[in-house]
């Protein structure tokens, strides 16, 4: 353990004795945010409010201009004092940034970016830090570190990667468990021994995480006060008020307040710690309770915020012979008392408990009271709930004297902690209950009647006039027909030509199957296979449901169990489909029967609405139809080896070094072989693998950190290291040559190499070179391989690419992409293929000369009975429709592009799919199975004008 962790952890002991706590804040709390709904809002060096409300400890900070300025007009100048080796272990001079209300959500952000000058003439060493709300209460595993040297006289930009502390980079430490969605913090601060040192920040910025990483905003219900569940005491006349003598530097009387009487309280400006102390003769047992927060209602009638500190101890005060100290013994939080206003606050006695995991991406509506948290501060995390000594309010260290009036003290619900939203939350056909809306089934009648109007148009949907028997542009010219599709560029453009020889653009829907309609019941069993020995895991989850079949209900037959999941509440457990079941509701049948129509409905809608092809993931029932064109999918899976970049979302890449990744591709190949006809026209092309974690050029850490891992590996347990140890060896021959080339000297042999070189700090030129020699390489090496093994079983298709999602793609995997790939694959949460920022692939279009095709887009919303509006939210579904035509015109004027799917056919389950709890409001069609009408005709207007809008 290092010498930085060993001062950490000793800091986080000593920083109640020392007034140096790491958590006290100066912005207010508000119970309403939830973590969804926390603010994005990062600290802006333009703003005055920002400079009034920066807090200095042991450090001076202030506002300047000129020098350090690398943005706007003014930055902040920050001079940390001087720490002895006498004090080294006792403070940490520091300036903190706090949220303007509840906390920070960067759940969607990878990295913060901020110019940092040092304008003296001595090098600047100073540490980053980021809090969660746990990270508070002196979790190191939620505080994230890192550690920055800047040069003398210079000024650097320097990127804070969020997921530094579990990638193992250099400078980082802790920070393994740090909640983005609830940051409560960021600080900057030194450790000793150390001189005075100065440093000027400017210019922080966000930048996008690499992931699926999108939290949505909460849906919240307005409930007014807080109800009682116990009262303390309101002051009024004969009540006990358990004032104690103990009280310092307090005047203190009883007033008229709204409904009765309050204790006005005032504080003076002359002691460091004035304070009112409550105590009651023998300690408060709250014991019986059940689940509680400790509120004050309390009025600030002056014209100035005011810091409160609230002190509980389950011990006797140590200055009357106890243990209660301020941190042992002791829970100490914080809040801001807001200018004229009357306000109930509240704070938990237990901070580790009541973290509620629903399994769901976005949740339910909450109740928002008029209310606001008390945020913890330090000492114990827990309190001995049947002996609860006393309670203060008090100030520290005030520049002048403070007033407010204290209306009651009493408990309250435990309002982090309140699972009453979850009850009942889904009807019997998986939709909520807590709204209404268009699309909204209320009962079997509906649904069936929906069933016979589908039934009547069974079989009479048309193509739409323009279109070839494939789908393909009829009053286009008539190109070469191969009898399959293929890729051509016409008129400068790329397009795809059908079996036929007619121009072909991709139009669709994605995810046309089954399996991501199931979602967790809370069941478990211990022989899942015969259902013996079910408990329910989590009662949460059961609690959802206002029905569920009985294992002998026809219904039944949908259930399922998942034997993994990826992110939730469980990580197996029995799942069940709505929209299966709602299938055979509407269609009055056997879930068989039900899917054969249901497969026949579906392809009457995508001819009706114009698509061109069914979208990547549709069940297998579909091959082989003859009605539409479509794409198979396959997975290499496998015992091949693996490599990671530091950064998996879904996983560490493949080893395609290792001989064994060929016979993994291979069992790949010759499965999809077996699922669809070699000779079948109608198949378009496969897609192999999706998202892969290939890094990206956000910046230097994820576009280098597949080789960085790589080469840490060794070369005897790794063929990826091994290959490029030998393509090093051959450039270089000797060590020397390498450590030259690389700028290092830590390299003494062939031999050490091949062990390892875990090397984690910034790289030197050479080392970007190389490494980017090393990406090609490693592209080349997958993809011809994928290629070849499917050009062996699958000759007449095209090679559609691995779908690299924006966060997922380095130029060097793109090149070694289109070396082998028929189109190349991308899958683009946007506004529209103009996004500079998450389009960057848009500058190696021209390079590569590609046909490309954007393999998932949409556009999602709350407003009928789902929490989470997808990866773009808009603001209800007309909004989705106008942007699913401005997305797809985007792609059409493209040159390079040959066609767009969206993701996904059907929405998600308002309680979560089982993989990942997404719940997201991203279908054509309800969990119902009915239609979203405004987004079809959007669609179907767009795709009768396709081709005449693409070629004329």
């Amino acid at each position: 353990m290092n010498k930085t962790k060993i001062a950490l952890i000793l800091s986080s002991l000593l920083f109640g004795a020392y007034g140096c706590q790491s958590t006290t804040g100066s912005q207010p709390e508000t119970s309403g945010e939830s973590e969804e709904q926390a603010s994005i809002a990062i600290p802006d060096f333009e703003s005055d409010s920002f400079f009034n409300n920066v807090q200095a400890s042991h450090a001076k900070s202030e506002k300047v201009t000129g020098v350090g300025v690398t943005s706007g007009d003014t930055a902040l100048k920050v001079t940390f004092d001087a720490v002895s080796e006498a004090n080294k272990f006792k403070y940490w001079p520091n300036v903190k940034f706090f949220p303007e209300g509840g906390m920070w959500n960067w759940n969607n952000k990878g990295s913060l970016k901020v110019d940092v000058t040092n304008p003296s003439d001595k090098p600047a060493t100073f540490i980053f830090k980021i809090v969660d709300n746990v990270g508070q209460m002196g979790a190191a595993t939620n505080q994230l570190n890192y550690a920055v040297t800047i040069p003398a006289n210079s000024t650097e930009n320097v990127e804070m990667l969020f997921n530094g502390g579990k990638r193992g980079l250099d400078g980082y430490w802790d920070g393994q468990n740090i909640n983005l969605r609830k940051l409560a913090e960021l600080q900057v601060f030194v450790q000793g021994p150390m001189d005075e040192q100065t440093i000027i920040l400017d210019n922080l910025q966000l930048v996008d995480a690499t992931g699926d990483f999108i939290s949505a905003e909460e849906q919240v219900v307005e409930a007014g006060p807080i109800p009682t569940l116990k009262s303390i005491t309101s002051f009024e006349s004969g009540e006990k008020h358990f004032v104690s003598d103990r009280s310092v530097s307090t005047t203190i009387e009883k007033v008229k307040s709204d409904g009765g009487l309050g204790l006005q309280v005032k504080f003076k400006a002359d002691n460091a710690y004035p304070n009112i102390t409550f105590m009651p003769s023998r300690p408060w047992d709250w014991s019986q309770e059940g689940n509680f927060n400790l509120a004050f209602d309390i009025e600030n009638p002056t014209n100035d915020p005011i810091q409160m500190f609230v002190r509980v101890d389950q011990a006797e005060n140590k200055n009357w012979g106890g243990t209660a100290d301020g941190v042992k013994d002791s829970m100490s939080n914080y809040v801001t008392l807001l200018p004229n206003e009357t306000s109930t606050y509240y704070m938990s006695l237990s901070q580790l408990e009541g973290h509620i995991v629903s399994g769901m991406r976005s949740e339910p509506p909450k109740k928002a009271y008029s209310a606001q948290a008390i945020s913890y501060g330090w000492g114990e995390t827990s309190l001995d709930l049947s002996n609860i000594v006393s309670i203060q309010l008090y100030l520290q260290n005030p520049t002048k004297d403070a007033t407010i009036v204290v209306d009651s003290i009493r408990l309250v619900p435990n309002l982090d902690a309140d699972t009453t939203r979850y009850e009942g939350l889904v009807d019997q056909y998986g939709q909520f209950t807590g709204s209404d809306w268009d699309e909204k089934v209320h009962n079997d009648e509906e649904l069936r009647a929906s069933g016979k109007a589908a039934l009547e148009h069974l079989g009479k949907a048309e193509l739409m006039s323009d279109r070839s028997k494939f789908g393909g542009w009829n009053a286009g010219p008539r190109l070469e027909a191969t009898g399959f599709f293929r890729t051509e560029k016409l008129d400068g453009k790329w397009t795809l030509v059908d079996p036929e020889g007619y121009p072909f653009f991709m139009t669709g829907l994605a995810n046309i199957r089954m399996d991501d309609t199931v979602t967790i019941t809370g069941a478990d069993f211990d022989n899942p296979e015969t259902k013996q020995g079910r408990q329910i895991a989590s009662p949460l989850r059961e609690s959802m449901f206002t029905w569920l079949p009985e294992y002998d209900d026809e219904l039944a037959v949908n259930y399922d169990y998942a034997g993994y999941v990826h992110s939730g509440a469980l990580k197996k457990g029995e799942v069940f489909s709505f929209y299966r079941a709602n299938l055979m509701r509407k269609y009055d049948t056997s879930q068989k029967e039900a899917m054969e129509i249901w497969r026949d409905v579906t392809l009457d809608r995508m001819q009706d609405w114009g698509f061109t092809t069914l979208g990547n993931w549709i069940d297998p029932m579909f091959f082989g139809t003859e009605r539409v064109a479509y794409e198979a999918h396959g997975w290499i899976m496998g015992e091949h080896k693996r490599i990671s970049t530091g950064n998996d979302y879904w996983g560490p890449i493949h080893d395609p070094f290792d001989p064994e990744f060929k016979q993994s591709t291979r069992a790949m190949a010759e499965g999809l072989a077996k699922q669809v006809e070699k000779d079948d026209p109608w198949l378009l092309g496969i897609f192999v693998d999706n998202e892969i974690s290939w890094g990206n050029v956000m910046n230097e850490a994820n576009h280098y950190g597949l080789i960085v891992n790589a080469l840490s590996y060794d070369a005897k347990e790794s063929p990826a290291k091994a290959a490029f140890s030998t393509y090093l060896k051959e450039k270089y021959t000797t060590i020397n040559a390498l450590n030259q080339a690389w700028g290092t000297t830590q390299v003494n042999s062939w031999e050490e190499f091949d062990k390892s070189f875990d090397y984690r700090s910034s790289l030197k030129p050479g080392m970007k070179r190389d490494y980017s020699d090393m990406l090609t390489m490693l592209a080349d090496k997958y993809f011809s391989t994928v290629d070849a093994e499917l050009e062996r079983v699958l000759p007449n298709h095209m090679y559609l690419g691995a779908r690299f999602a924006d966060w997922g793609v380095t130029p060097e995997i793109a090149k070694g992409a289109a070396k082998y790939v028929d189109v190349m694959s991308y899958n683009l949460y946007a506004n529209d293929l103009n996004d500079s920022k998450k389009a960057h692939f848009r500058k190696w279009l021209a390079e590569l000369d590609k046909p490309s095709i954007i393999g998932e887009f949409h556009f999602g919303s709350t407003d009928t009975g789902l929490f989470h509006g997808g990866i773009v939210n808009v603001a209800n579904q007309t909004e989705r429709a106008k942007m699913y035509t401005h997305y797809m015109q985007s792609v059409v004027d493209n040159p390079y592009f040959v066609g767009a799917h969206w993701f996904q056919y059907l929405d998600s389950p308002a309680t979560g799919r089982a993989w990942d709890g997404e719940n997201y409001n991203i279908g054509f069609v309800t969990i119902a199975d009915e239609p979203y009408v405004e987004l079809i005709e959007a669609a179907k207007q767009f795709n009768a004008n396709l081709y005449n809008n693409r070629f004329q």
